[in-house]
């Protein structure tokens, strides 16, 4: 059995296409922590704003969708935790709030109580043949499978944008030091003259 040079080059642009992708990924995530610590105040209101209407997304997406209300007041309920992060101290979070601690167990649960939801639901649409008699559900959009570009899209903008927003303003933290009555402080800007005395 031969393998041709095609093939084999096939494999290496493929490897060479993920680096790529990566490195790419790496640096543009890089400079959004940038634009984050840099642009504080503004960061917060788009971070604010966005987790309302995403909030108000899920509400959309319940009317129009008929997704199962328990799922969608449990999203919420993340949402609204994720806003407390957005203190008056923000971009500095403190990694043992509960605000902080608590949005990290809730993005894994969401995340894998919306993962389960969805491969039930095709589950159950592969089972049953899609639009078969009698309908699986009475709505008529419970009656397809869900697209992986549309499972994706909603796990990236209802799911995982906010806490990655959070994710990124962590980088804040990094020119700032503790104290001890656990508060944060910016390091100080020495001054260049010195006393001649």
């Amino acid at each position: 059995m031969t393998v041709s040079l095609l093939y084999g080059l096939s494999y290496v642009a493929a490897a060479a296409a993920f680096v790529f992708v990566t490195l790419s990924l790496a640096s543009g995530l890089l400079w959004l922590a940038e634009l984050i610590e840099e642009n504080s105040k503004l960061a917060k209101t788009i971070g604010i704003r966005v987790t309302y209407a995403i909030i108000l997304l899920h509400l959309g997406l319940w009317f129009t969708e008929n997704m199962p209300i328990r799922l969608i007041a449990f999203s919420i309920f993340c949402h609204v935790v994720y806003l407390q992060n957005f203190s008056a101290t923000w971009p500095l979070i403190s990694l043992t709030s509960w605000s902080f601690l608590g949005s990290c167990i809730l993005v894994v649960a969401d995340h894998f109580l919306w993962f389960f939801h969805f491969a039930n639901h095709n589950q159950e649409m592969r089972r049953r043949g899609g639009y078969n008699r009698p309908p699986y559900h009475h709505n008529p959009q419970l009656n397809r499978h869900h697209s992986f570009m549309e499972v994706a899209s909603f796990f990236g903008t209802c799911v995982w944008l906010i806490p990655l927003f959070l994710f990124l303003s962590l980088s804040a933290n990094d020119n700032a030091l503790p104290t001890a009555f656990g508060k944060y402080i910016l390091p100080a800007v020495q001054s260049t003259s010195t006393d001649c005395g």
